[in-house]
């Protein structure tokens, strides 16, 4: 869609609702925060009028609605409101604020074609998306379209948060919005005291293998049924009863292991499969209640030498024994200290071709579900383009009737990817609402 047909309404900055006290001033980077991208995550929201009939028609009302109850969720995420230092580590928390643009776009919400995520980008801030997140942390774009609805196009620093955390300000910022009187809570900031950063040379060599060699990419979204995400864990639960154990995978385990396979039997590399992991369940003893901040680490199952030899079971095993040394460890820095070495070697490996390291995601059991600004909930999410090679998101659709991929690859690996007949006989193409 041309961006010829958006207009610019507002530009505006929002600060906190209350300043932050100065003990808060400083927020130290924690191991997990320093090993994550100076980038912004997205994620996009759309309201379409006819699903969220309580939807203002006066735009002033809704911009000045979202703009006070954010003013109020960025006094509990106050980190998100400063500024990240050049010394890579620590957080001003010096209330600058976060951006709120509000724009037109000129044609109906039904126009946008939500199975291509360059359609979605319109609603984000413009060039905005996984690009480095050097002045504001937090910019949010109001779309009004001209049927009525409304899309929230919103990018964070993922310096600051990770996938659980964004989520849990976005339904902090929906519920300040749903009830301007409710309680202002106080979060805590704290993992770089319990978590400390590692020294800046293998941060700096992982982050360098984590950014570059980004572009170009392109991005697919794939969507599996309910019923076709049971029929494979059914097979990969069969593969396994042939073998010493047996399996019952989870369908995030069944999904993301089987379009590895699909992608990785399209080259003659060896691959290794990685898993963000929300590190929180494991961590909930070191961590306060009201923790928030980075808490993902990447899981690595063994290389694989031979894309012939990716067995789906065998996979998810591995990754499961990778979980359980997390969980019987009595040192999980020592622990995690030895896995970025590995990683660190494996990036570079990536990034001289001689190995392919897929990067997977899963933003499912994520509660999306309770967003709700005062007109109810999304009738789609989205999270826009990825330029990044080999990354693999899951999200569950949010009518709870399958799991949706979104994959971002060179273009002649999607272009092989696209004829999969493996991949196509459970998967389709995400299609328009």
């Amino acid at each position: 869609m041309a961006a010829s047909r958006l207009a610019l309404i507002s530009k505006k900055i929002i600060k906190p609702s209350s300043p932050t006290p100065l003990s808060h001033r400083i927020k130290k980077h924690s191991i997990f925060d320093q090993l994550n991208p100076c980038s912004y995550m997205s994620f996009g929201m759309f309201f379409p009028k006819q699903y969220n009939p309580t939807l203002s028609v006066d735009p002033t009302h809704i911009s000045t609605v979202l703009e006070a109850s954010l003013s109020r969720a960025l006094t509990s995420y106050y980190p998100l409101a400063g500024t990240i230092r050049d010394d890579g580590l620590h957080v001003e928390c010096n209330d600058v604020g976060a951006k709120f643009l509000q724009v037109k776009i000129d044609c109906p919400m039904s126009e946008i074609n939500h199975s291509s995520t360059e359609a979605e980008d319109i609603v984000f801030p413009k060039d905005l998306p996984w690009t480095p997140s050097k002045e504001n942390l937090v910019v949010a774009q109001l779309n009004h379209f001209n049927c009525g609805g409304i899309a929230i196009g919103l990018c964070v620093s993922h310096k600051i948060v990770d996938g659980s955390s964004m989520t849990n300000f976005i339904n902090h910022w929906s519920t300040m919005a749903r009830n301007p009187s409710a309680l202002i809570p106080s979060f805590q900031f704290v993992g770089g005291s319990i978590f400390p950063p590692l020294s800046s040379p293998i941060a700096e060599a992982i982050l360098q293998s984590k950014t570059r060699g980004n572009h170009p990419c392109i991005s697919n979204k794939y969507f599996f049924s309910r019923s076709k995400i049971n029929s494979l864990k059914a097979m990969i639960a069969a593969e396994s009863e042939t073998k010493s154990s047996s399996i019952d995978p989870s369908s995030v385990e069944a999904a993301s292991a089987f379009v590895y396979k699909c992608i990785a039997s399209n080259s003659t590399r060896p691959s290794i499969f990685t898993q963000s992991v929300n590190l929180r369940p494991i961590m909930k003893k070191w961590l306060p209640e009201e923790f928030q901040g980075n808490a993902s680490f990447l899981f690595m199952a063994p290389e694989i030498a031979d894309p012939a030899d990716i067995k789906l079971h065998r996979l998810i095993s591995e990754l499961r024994k990778e979980k359980e040394m997390y969980w019987e460890t009595k040192n999980l820095m020592s622990t995690m200290l030895e896995k970025v070495k590995s990683l660190q070697n494996h990036l570079e490996r990536d990034h001289n071709d001689e190995i392919d390291v897929y990067k997977c995601t899963s933003l499912s059991k994520f509660n999306f579900r309770d967003i709700d600004f005062g007109w109810g909930g999304p009738r789609r999410i989205c999270l826009g383009s990825v330029p990044i090679n080999k990354k693999i998101f899951l999200m569950d659709s949010q009518n709870g009737d399958g799991i949706e991929v979104l994959l971002s690859l060179k273009q002649e690996d999607m272009s092989a990817l696209e004829t999969n007949s493996n991949l196509l006989e459970f998967a389709s193409p995400s299609l328009a609402l």
